[in-house]
């Protein structure tokens, strides 16, 4: 299992004028993890940053950085989503850039799982296999209502395929394998 940090939230847009930011959360725990005082790492900052300026800047910030991690003040529940202001964001402006980053924390840091527990973001670079043929390697996890979607690198293209327990035959951490019975024609969509 990765020691990389694990995503906990998705940026949805940015709420109210003061910088509060409304987040989707990707975790079991959000309550517990979404504290104040909490510091969530922004994983994929610069793909949310549009209008960047050749020096690296942001226009709109003075040629100033984005931060590489927001610090939580207040955080609460508000219509299925995560309200949250944050330390480092002081307006719409500066949340707006933030919207669709990617939030994080260090493994270590969160709720001990049980026995034989996982999280999704451990399948991230397993391979997909059925009986002896690898078809490709989980690239993302999708956790979407019903079941979660796994994105596969299948030669070079993105297949997705729903991450079902009665498509799953077996999941091998040690071998980085996830071995699964796939209907005919799946991965022809």
């Amino acid at each position: 299992m990765s020691d990389a940090p694990v995503i906990v939230a998705r940026i949805a847009r940015p709420h109210g004028i003061r910088g509060g930011l409304l987040l989707e959360a990707e975790t079991d725990h959000a309550a517990a993890l979404f504290q104040a005082g909490r510091r969530l790492h922004l994983i994929d900052a610069r793909a949310a940053m549009g209008g960047r300026t050749a020096t690296g800047g942001h226009a709109d910030t003075g040629g100033a950085p984005p931060p590489r991690a927001l610090t939580l003040e207040t955080a609460r529940l508000h219509g299925g989503r995560w309200l949250v202001e944050v330390r480092e964001v002081a307006d719409r402006t500066a949340a707006e850039e933030l919207r669709g980053a990617r939030l994080a924390v260090p493994r270590e840091e969160l709720p001990e799982l049980p026995d034989g527990g996982y999280l999704l973001h451990d399948l991230i670079g397993m391979s997909v296999c059925e009986e002896d043929t690898t078809i490709g390697v989980i690239r993302e996890v999708y956790d979407q209502p019903g079941a979660p979607l796994l994105a596969l690198d299948v030669d070079g293209r993105e297949r997705l395929v729903p991450f079902e327990a009665d498509l799953v035959v077996e999941l091998d951490f040690e071998a980085g394998e996830v071995r699964m019975k796939l209907p005919d024609g799946l991965l022809d969509i």
